[in-house]
This record gives structure tokens, C-alpha cells and sequence, in this order.
């Protein structure tokens, strides 16, 4: 995700208390296109300039500003915040209009780039940042997937849009069909929305392990980003992982001093109310840094998998204990939830690391399709993601990695302990 800063006020005002913050995380992105009304301006020029209409977007591509009229509009998609015409066709995209009487968010579906923003009588302000906007314009509130958000200063109206992607058969199949769906889809996912030299946030476990092979199998340029405490579990299981699949592969082995460092920032720049915020912020922010100073600016991540296809060991005791509707149910909370809190969490701390993140699992298609699956597909016999491993027997990933059984992430990558330790 970028940087992105837009600001409407109802009278003229000067834009540096909007911008200072903005402009001081700019040097993780090559690109910045500043505007000041509808006239482009230098970074050094915003701060004394005034005027009613504020934009500021950090990126990695060419330009996602077009001036229409009286109007400028940014397209968030993943072509253009990169500058990838390999991947022109992702559904993860979103679109802000600003005009002198308002702003417009066209969001996308679950998984394009989420933005928040904010309300007073006199001033409408969007951001991928909530953060870096003063408290003083109200709380924040993330526009829903798949809205138009019109705002005007004091008034915020919101319309929610219909179902866009394919539908899939209402009647469930046997488990190695839907498993082929999925693997088409899936593929379908990587195919659209991910460049041909992407970093994958790898654990070794089955989620990041189907994409990596997958996308070296389609004959993009992976490289495997591993993070983790010294010794920790994920840093072991990935590499051996890595190295049964073949894969370019490089770990980044934390320290408590490099720990605290970027926990540090990212808590000035991000709401992080738990310890698992923390660990999972500091795990993408980690993996986004070493991606960007590789010159890879796209960091894919297995988002979602858990969530749709009963990942969490919480649904697996639900199951035993013979409460299936109660898993169905969580496990729907979970995925929906994802929007509103681990969604934003994870894009702002790969866009403070100069990188756009990126859901494969969260294509529509594939939660139209987890949605619609029965529960044994996902979670049964003490075995959860059932289908997920299906597919990657079918996709072709070796057994020893498609059953690997592993930790979450936090306490996989040893963080949130060294964060207890860390009094953080």
C-alpha cells in the first residue's frame, strides 16, 4: 500500500499540519505526486502553500493521479501504485475523487488497499494512515469493501455495491473438485494480481509454501522472506521448506535491538492495541524493509487462508467438542473481520516499508467459495485446511511441506515473546 493523504477544507487553510508526517515517511517511496488544489506542487512547496484541496501520494510507479477537470483522481490499483502492466487486471484496486465540494472513495473488495478517514464541520481528510492525521478531525472510520464513500465536510453518506465476480455452482461437490476450483482460482488470483518478481512473506507452513510454489510454477521470480527471533520455529521450518521446493530464499534473523527499533515506529504510526498486533506488525514491516531494499516493491502474503478455510486450532476444539455451527459461525466473524482491523494493520506496515502488500486468498472468488463450502471440506478428523492441502497435492507441492502442522505467526516467529520480554 502507499502513503496516501488527501484533504478537503470548506475554507482556505494552510496544509503543513496535514502533511509534515506524510512527507517525513515519503523517503521510503521513489515516487510522490503533491497537490495543492488542482496545481502539482514540490514536497518543499506544500508545507507553504494555501488552498482548500490537499493530495499526497508516496508510490512506486509512474503516476496514479489523472487531473479530470476540476477533479483529480487516484487509482489505487497494484499497476499503477508499482508500475506493473503485467498485472492491469487486479480486482484489488480502489479509487479516491477530489473535488472543491468532495471526496470521493470508490473501495474496492476485500483486499485492495483499505482507507480510513476522518470528519469535522470543516474539513474531510482520507488516508491509508489514520495515524498521521491529528486527533483533532475525530476518530477514524475505514470506508466498507466494495463502497462508494461520499464526503463533505461534517457529512459522510455511504452505498454499498452489488457482487461483481463470477459465481460459483450454489451446489458443493466432492472434496477433490472443489479443490480443483480453488486451484484455478487461485492461480487465476496470482495470475491478475501479483508482478513477475514479487517477495513472499514465508513461514514455511502450507499457506506460503502453495504460493510460492505456485508462483514459480506460473514462472514469476519469487523470493522467500523468512522473519524471525534467532532459533525461532518458523525460521527452521522455512528454511528446510525453501529448500525441499527449490526456491531463492533469504531469512531475517531479529534482534532485540532491531526489535525495539521498529516496534517503536510503527506504534507512532500505527494502532496496535495487542501484543499480537504488535508481533504480526513488526513480522510484515520486517519482511516489507529487506523486500523493498531488494528492489522488490510487491510483498505477497497468505492473508485469509486461516480465516476461510479453518486454519486456527480454535476451530479444530470447536469441532471435537461436536459445536460445528459455532466454528461456522467464527470462522465467518473472523474472515469479516479481517477488513477492520489485521487487513489495515498489515497494508500500513508494509506501506511504512516502501512496499505494497498483496492477499491472493482473498480474491472474491475464493471467499465466495470458502463460504459456500461445508465444514468437513476445512476442518475434519483433527486435520484443518483439508481442501487447502487437497490443492496443493494437486498443484504438486511436495507432501512433506503441503502437511506441514505449524504455530501462528506470532509465537512461530519467537516476536511476541521477545516483546513480553521487551516490556512492550
Amino acid at each position: 500500500m502507499a502513503i496516501i493523504l488527501a484533504a478537503l477544507s470548506r475554507h482556505e487553510t494552510g496544509f503543513s499540519a496535514f502533511v509534515d508526517d506524510v512527507l517525513r515517511l515519503s523517503h521510503r517511496w521513489p515516487t510522490t505526486e503533491t497537490y495543492a488544489d488542482n496545481t502539482r506542487v514540490s514536497l518543499s512547496e506544500l508545507a507553504g502553500t494555501r488552498g482548500q484541496i490537499c493530495l499526497v501520494v508516496n508510490h512506486a510507479g509512474s503516476s496514479v493521479v489523472v487531473e479530470q477537470g476540476e477533479e483529480l483522481v487516484v487509482f489505487l490499483s497494484p499497476s499503477r501504485l508499482l508500475g506493473r502492466e503485467e498485472i492491469e487486471e487486479s480486482p484489488f484496486a480502489s479509487i479516491i475523487h477530489v473535488s472543491r465540494d468532495r471526496v470521493l472513495i470508490r473501495q474496492g473488495p476485500t483486499g485492495s488497499p483499505p482507507l480510513a478517514y476522518k470528519l469535522s464541520k470543516d474539513c474531510v481528510v482520507v488516508s491509508s494512515l489514520p495515524r498521521l492525521v491529528n486527533n483533532e478531525f475525530g476518530e477514524a472510520t475505514y470506508s466498507p469493501p466494495k463502497s462508494d464513500v461520499r464526503l463533505t465536510p461534517g457529512a459522510v453518506e455511504v452505498s454499498h455495491k452489488g457482487a461483481q465476480n463470477q459465481e460459483l455452482p450454489t451446489e458443493h461437490q466432492a472434496l477433490d473438485s472443489e479443490a480443483q476450483l480453488l486451484l484455478e482460482a487461485l492461480t487465476d488470483s496470482i495470475k491478475k494480481s501479483v508482478a513477475k518478481r514479487p517477495s513472499i512473506l514465508f513461514s514455511g507452513g502450507l499457506d506460503s509454501s502453495l504460493l510460492l510454489w505456485l508462483c514459480m510454477d506460473m514462472g514469476l521470480r519469487p523470493l522467500a522472506l523468512s522473519v524471525g527471533m534467532k532459533g525461532s520455529h518458523d525460521l527452521t521450518t522455512s528454511k528446510r521448506a525453501a529448500s525441499v521446493i527449490g526456491a531463492d530464499y533469504l531469512p531475517i534473523e531479529l534482534t532485540e535491538e532491531s526489535l525495539r527499533t521498529s516496534i517503536s515506529h510503527l506504534m507512532k504510526n500505527l494502532e496496535l492495541p495487542s501484543k499480537m498486533d504488535k508481533a504480526l506488525a513488526v513480522l510484515v514491516y520486517e519482511g516489507s524493509k529487506c523486500s523493498a531494499e531488494n528492489g522488490r516493491r510487491q510483498l505477497i502474503s497468505g492473508q485469509g487462508a486461516d480465516e476461510l478455510f479453518g486454519g486456527y486450532i480454535k476451530y479444530l476444539r470447536l469441532v471435537d467438542r461436536g459445536e460445528a455451527i459455532k466454528a461456522e459461525s467464527e470462522m465467518r466473524r473472523d474472515a469479516e473481520s479481517l477488513w477492520y482491523r489485521s487487513i489495515p494493520r498489515d497494508y500500513g506496515s508494509a506501506c511504512l516499508a516502501g512496499c505494497l502488500l498483496t492477499t491472493p486468498y482473498l480474491d472474491e472468488r475464493i471467499v465466495k467459495n470458502a463460504y459456500k463450502m461445508p465444514l468437513q471440506f476445512k476442518v475434519s478428523r483433527g486435520v484443518r485446511k483439508v481442501v487447502l492441502r487437497m490443492v496443493a497435492k494437486l498443484a504438486g507441492l511436495h507432501e512433506d511441506v503441503a502437511m506441514i502442522e505449524k504455530k501462528a505467526a506470532q509465537y512461530g516467529t519467537g516476536i511476541e515473546r521477545a516483546l513480553k520480554r521487551l516490556s512492550v
